[in-house]
């Protein structure tokens, strides 16, 4: 008697104990659907459940709590950002009309007859102003990237063609470093949806980064694979270690850690941004000295 008693009593608390688990897994379900929700969308909403069980009600309240911190912790980042690029706008507007200013003084200098040693100070200030217009040009320009405000054209280019005509531009470059680049890249067309002069500024970026760190054994190829279309870019280098590489398209990120070369850091940045814009991919790798930047054009935006 007292052991159909014990197995009654057994009973009813395993059933009372798999309801519990089946109504808590039902319970954790719903939470895990509410928190997919909220991570897709922009939304104050909080997690609710109806229970009346004091455990589940302490781990929602604690969910919030935590919803709330990252939320608050999210809204800070994002007006810490609007306001940089609100500042690097602004002052890349106000020094461009002092600068094309002074550029235009130094074009009326060279008009008049100088002296071999003035003209090389003249040429040099030219030089500088050059270059402070390139790295506000950069700052703008990834200004713009990061607030969304470049509009991108989608229509059918030739990867190869807008490799040879960049590479073209910097055959002086080239020279003067004096190395000859290895060029593999095939007569085929390898046609994308995609827009030209964001795709010659990926391309610019890149070259110019190598010419400006790389120590030469310069090559540059374009072949197609399974996914795509990947455009490589190689060359030798004593500047770049393992350590960078996670980093090396961080905005502001330099491997000249002296800052001697007068960069913004901002090329690989900008050219990793413009990619994914495209749904394309862009990646870096480094051994034996090697370093190479490899893009990858999905196949998802070719059309042929």
């Amino acid at each position: 008697m007292i052991l159909i008693i014990y197995s009654i009593i057994a009973t009813i608390v395993s059933v009372y104990l798999l309801s519990a688990l089946i109504l808590r897994r039902r319970q954790i379900k719903e939470v895990r659907k509410q928190l997919v929700y909220l991570e897709q969308r922009n939304t104050q909403k909080e997690i609710t459940l109806g229970t009346s069980d004091n455990e589940m009600i302490a781990f929602i309240e604690s969910l919030n709590a935590l919803l709330a911190k990252y939320r608050n912790t999210g809204l800070k980042i994002e007006n810490k950002n609007n306001a940089f690029r609100e500042t690097i706008t602004s002052l890349s507007h106000d020094l461009r009309t002092p600068l094309t200013t002074a550029n235009g003084y130094i074009q009326l200098l060279l008009e008049l007859d100088l002296s071999v040693e003035q003209l090389e100070y003249v040429q040099i200030t030219q030089e500088r102003i050059s270059a402070v217009k390139k790295l506000l040009d950069q700052l703008f320009e990834f200004a713009r990237i990061e607030a969304d405000e470049l509009e991108l054209n989608n229509e059918p280019v030739n990867l190869n063609n807008i490799l040879r005509d960049t590479l073209a531009t910097y055959y002086g470059d080239f020279e003067k470093k004096n190395v000859i680049p290895n060029i593999s890249i095939p007569n085929e067309p390898f046609i994308i949806l995609g827009d030209k002069e964001a795709i010659i500024r990926v391309f610019s970026n890149v070259i110019y980064n190598a010419l400006l760190y790389g120590e030469g054994n310069y090559v540059i190829s374009s072949k197609q694979g399974n996914q795509g279309y990947y455009i490589s870019f190689s060359n030798l280098s004593n500047t770049v270690v393992a350590e960078d590489i996670a980093h090396i398209f961080d905005r502001f990120y330099t491997t000249d850690k002296s800052r001697s070369k007068k960069t913004t850091g901002l090329g690989l940045a900008i050219a990793k941004r413009l990619i994914e814009k495209t749904g394309g991919n862009i990646t870096a790798s480094l051994e034996d000295k090697t370093f190479s930047i490899t893009i990858l054009f999905s196949k998802e935006s070719s059309i042929w």
